[in-house]
């Protein structure tokens, strides 16, 4: 049955998505397992942990306005009654609502907590029924039952309290449990999906890369003038037309050989018919530049249509003219890899983006022949991180509210609204808050930085002494610097022209590029602000004496999500370098980075000079230095 190459790599992949589906779905249900079993803890035993907890509190206090009564201040003791009935009252029904009905004697509890009170409550009148004086007729009635049917009603919801926290424990135990046998089976799983996948890669190498090979080592033979060469086509997919394909050039190059010039016009032909084979857009030029071959989708894309009689001069779009002239005038293959390089053109009336490359053609002494010019489809890639994009951005935010919630209800306990807290107690809140904020400020950079990827943040742009920039960013961090035994200052050139620069966000590439220093810098280091002015632009340089880079990490420090490994950084998203790339970019700035290992790093961004006052002069040899 005939395959295509691309429905055996569908088949082959196949399995494997089936894995990673099912792997996922499993992981969903016992992530709603285990989901479950927390809201159970805390929707039928935290809640009536609370109420339990009120109850004694507000029974204290019942309690304490008795003995209010004794001493004589009957009207603050029946005040504080009246004041603490109510709440007694709201967490009574609080628990009678909550009874867990799973838990043995809760409901028997709540009901005898009912009587108990509705008791405590009618010796409470006659309690107050009694005349002020003489004291001794209410305290001899406080003891003899009052302070009975208090201990029992405070015994009661000590029990309450109890049984739901022994429960609590048994539901955060079986939650563990049923964490620990998720693990071994997701590695497990992981485990098996490995050995399918590698099976699978094995395979499939095997059945497209042997093909490719064989037309290899013929095309080396072709190039050594070994004409005789045929391919053996295996299969009816694109390699066997690709077997095909050589086959055929390889007995037009013999046909050539043996009828000469008629035979190399043919060759010519073929030569143009492979580059139509292709379905993104080729264009050929000569080292002038003017059009030598182009296939049917550069004509149609870029409006190429070159001439077999002579070379029809050709003007690139604006954004090709600078790549093809760098290639033609020697400069190496341009072959931007990111999708932010992608160029956008109307094609059959859709908008679709294209990546560009240029690569030049030599000779066999290395003389420029000219250069080949393709746009590599990636729309599909183009929406896809955008798709990326926008759920980061879209689960960010829904994330914030919650969060936001969480943050409030711990510094409600922090303050203690709801009852006072253990030291343990404290500490576990203090730690939670922490983390909450760390959690907070992750989301809030992810925000931001979609914000300014999609062009939605508005820049307040102002202009602004650089020598401000610099002095408020050694400010701000001055204290930090000292307590970690690193020397920070900065040093700014006088009569220096104001940049253009949103303020704010400007402070925030400091923050961000400062921070990254002092981890970096050990104590008795140094970090160095500098401004310098180049042109219509002012340089900024951070330079530090820490640890410094290696060189296989520089090439990605500005990724979203990128963290060179260290010792030192613990934390983090890897989202501030690529913040503040996106905010110079913003700016028409660039940022860059210098780093060796051992001596320290350098990082580099350019802010545009306010166009209405101009560059100013400097005078050499005479600067602004801020010191902390």
């Amino acid at each position: 049955m005939f395959q295509t190459l691309r429905i055996k790599l569908l088949l082959g992949l196949a399995p494997l998505l089936a894995m990673m589906v099912g792997l996922g779905l499993w992981a969903v249900a016992m992530l709603d397992h285990l989901g479950g079993r927390i809201d159970v803890i805390l929707r039928e035993n935290y809640e009536s942990v609370l109420a339990a907890e009120g109850m004694k509190e507000a029974l204290e206090r019942m309690d304490s306005a008795a003995q209010f009564a004794i001493n004589g201040q009957d009207e603050r003791a029946r005040k504080q009654f009246r004041d603490y009935q109510s709440m007694f009252l709201r967490n009574l029904e609080k628990e009678r609502n909550n009874v867990t009905l799973v838990l043995e004697g809760e409901q028997l509890l709540a009901d005898e907590l009912t009587a108990l009170y509705a008791k405590y409550l009618k010796q409470s009148e006659e309690f107050y029924a009694l005349p002020a004086e003489p004291a001794g007729n209410r305290s001899e009635f406080y003891f003899e039952q009052m302070y009975t049917t208090f201990l029992e009603i405070k015994n009661k919801a000590d029990r309450v309290l109890e049984i739901n926290q022994a429960n609590m424990k048994s539901e955060d135990r079986k939650a563990r449990d049923a964490a620990t046998q998720s693990k071994r089976v997701m590695a497990l799983a992981l485990v098996g999906a490995a050995l399918v996948a590698s099976v699978i890669a094995l395979m499939l190498g095997r059945s497209i890369l042997e093909p490719i090979q064989a037309v290899t080592r013929a095309s080396r033979a072709l190039t050594r003038g070994d004409v005789d060469q045929v391919v053996p086509v295996v299969s009816h997919d694109e390699l066997g037309e690709l077997a095909a394909a050589f086959n055929t050039m390889a007995r037009t190059i013999r046909d050539y050989r043996q009828a000469g010039t008629a035979r190399l016009l043919r060759a010519q032909k073929t030569a143009q018919a492979t580059i139509d084979s292709f379905p993104d857009p080729v264009v050929v030029v000569d080292p002038t530049g003017t059009v030598e071959r182009a296939n049917p989708a550069a004509r149609r894309l870029l409006n190429v249509i070159p001439s077999e009689d002579a070379a029809i001069p050709w003007t690139p779009p604006p954004q090709l003219r600078a790549p093809l002239a760098d290639v033609l005038a020697g400069r190496p293959d341009n072959l931007p890899s990111g999708l932010e390089h992608a160029l956008c053109f109307r094609d059959l009336g859709q908008e679709r983006f294209f990546s560009p490359r240029v690569l030049p053609i030599e000779g066999e002494s290395h003389e420029l022949l000219g250069a080949a010019l393709v746009l590599s489809d990636v729309t599909k890639f183009r929406l896809v991180d955008q798709l990326k994009n926008d759920m980061v951005s879209t689960v960010s935010h829904e994330l914030k509210t919650p969060l936001t919630g969480m943050q409030m209800a711990v510094h409600l306990l922090l303050e203690e609204v709801v009852g006072p807290l253990t030291p343990k107690q404290t500490e576990l809140l203090l730690a939670a808050r922490q983390d909450s904020d760390r959690l907070l400020a992750m989301i809030n950079d992810l925000l931001d930085l979609t914000r300014i990827e999609q062009g939605r943040v508005r820049l307040d742009l102002q202009p602004t002494a650089p020598a401000d920039l610099i002095g408020e960013a050694v400010e701000r961090f001055e204290s930090q610097a000292r307590d970690a035994g690193v020397s920070l200052k900065g040093n700014v050139p006088f009569g220096m022209a104001p940049v253009l620069a949103d303020r704010e966000r400007i402070a925030h590439v400091f923050d961000n590029l400062i921070n990254n220093a002092l981890v970096h810098t050990g104590s008795g280091g140094s970090i160095e602000l500098s401004a310098f002015a180049s042109d219509a632009m002012v340089g900024f340089v951070i330079r530090d004496t820490g640890a410094g880079i290696a060189s296989e990490h520089l090439s990605r420090l500005f990724e979203k999500f990128y963290r060179v490994p260290s010792p030192r950084v613990r934390g983090g998203a890897g989202l501030g370098l690529a913040i503040a790339r996106e905010v110079v970019s913003a700016h028409g700035g660039q940022i860059t980075v210098e780093s060796q290992v051992g001596k320290g790093t350098t990082f580099t961004f350019t802010l545009p000079i306010d166009p209405a006052v101009g560059l100013s002069g400097v005078h050499q040899g005479t600067t602004q230095e801020t010191t902390a």
